[in-house]
């Protein structure tokens, strides 16, 4: 009996309990109503005139008083016990923290992605699908409970959001990423930025966000947690080729890893290397050649990706990028049992207005065709 009380109702086993006591009590409600003892009297010469009269139906049917005083009582239990509308068991997500590592190098601009049956730069179509991949579009089931940030590299790396749950901001921030040299979707300078790839400095600025969100940043706000899974997911489009600074060696992609992995951050790599034919990109002999299958690139990010524990995805066009998303979500959904329950607001207003039908239904009937003189 407690039992499904609690499964149904929502307030717990304490108010079950009371609810239970007030139940056997009831009966009070009867006791009272058929007690005997002296009663108001009116005195005649005689009753022998009444004797042969039958009982009428009032009389015999007066019980109807009583019980819709009882079944109001129950109403109103019922109503302030709020019914439940679930009860069953589900699965739900445990949020983590995502980084999303981008890069924006100038070969990003290749057009060899489709997009609502036009051409788009590989970029236009990795910002759609990483958006549809955290708000929750089409295919994707969305991220609602994550942290997700975003790095972006190319000559330089750099977090323009850090991680949040603040989706909406994110989004606003992966609309308005772009390639050095380009604004709204079009080149208006050759930007110098555009033609380098700082692939180890990504890992490595992006690992550092994600390190942060496992600390105890938290500390002091109320019912606030750190992270327990931490991912990072690389896109690019091509090998490590970070600018040549004078008295300054970059990080090796591999080895940033390997840092990734000892604190337990796990990197998926995405090469969007798209359809293009490769190409030279920027002047001189030795200038990096970019835009399409580069194996020297796809045995990187495999070799950053199984340092993790991660895997590693190739892109050519949209559909596969949606489909990489897809298996990425899948694989980075923590499921934990919980019990659901909703406020059935409809029950309990039925209730209510049962029980305030009834109620007034007793007061009419005693005042007038069950009402007793004296």
């Amino acid at each position: 009996m407690i039992q499904w009380f609690q499964d149904n109702f929502a307030p717990g086993p304490l108010f079950a309990w009371l609810c239970l006591g007030f139940f056997i009590l009831i009966p009070l409600v009867w006791i009272r109503f058929r007690r005997k003892g002296p009663r108001t009297a009116v005195r005649f010469s005689s009753v022998q005139p009444l004797r042969g009269l039958r009982a009428t139906w009032a009389s015999r049917t007066r019980f109807i008083l009583p019980l819709l005083r009882t079944a109001a009582i129950l109403a109103l239990i019922v109503a302030l016990a709020r019914p439940q509308s679930g009860g069953e068991y589900h699965d739900t997500s445990e949020g983590i923290a995502i980084q999303m590592v981008l890069d924006v190098s100038g070969s990003m601009a290749t057009d060899d992605f489709v997009l609502g049956g036009q051409h788009v730069r590989r970029l236009d179509a990795v910002k759609q699908v990483f958006e549809d991949f955290v708000l929750g579009r089409g295919a994707l089931r969305g991220r609602e409970s994550d942290l997700i940030g975003m790095t972006t590299f190319a000559m330089f790396a750099d977090t323009p959001c850090p991680l949040t749950l603040d989706h909406g901001s994110l989004r606003d921030l992966v609309r308005d990423t772009e390639i050095p040299g380009w604004v709204g979707g079009r080149q208006v300078r050759q930007q110098e930025e555009a033609g380098y790839t700082a692939l180890g400095d990504a890992i490595v600025l992006a690992t550092d966000d994600l390190r942060r969100s496992g600390e105890q940043a938290v500390e002091g706000v109320p019912g606030a947690e750190a992270a327990k899974s931490r991912v990072m997911i690389l896109l690019t489009d091509g090998a490590d080729n970070p600018a040549p600074f004078s008295g300054v060696t970059p990080p090796k992609p591999i080895d940033a890893a390997k840092v990734a992995a000892t604190l337990g951050i796990k990197v998926y790599t995405i090469a969007a290397f798209g359809t293009s034919p490769q190409r030279q990109q920027g002047f001189g002999l030795f200038a990096p050649m970019r835009g399409g299958f580069d194996p020297v690139a796809e045995a990187a990010l495999k070799g950053i990706a199984s340092a993790t524990g991660g895997q590693y995805f190739r892109a050519t066009d949209t559909d596969s990028l949606v489909t990489i998303y897809d298996e990425i979500d899948r694989l980075e959904r923590r499921r934990t049992g919980e019990r659901s329950f909703r406020d059935n607001v409809w029950a309990s207003k039925v209730a209510m207005l049962a029980a305030l039908g009834m109620l007034m239904a007793e007061v009419l009937l005693a005042n007038t065709r069950y009402r007793r003189i004296p």
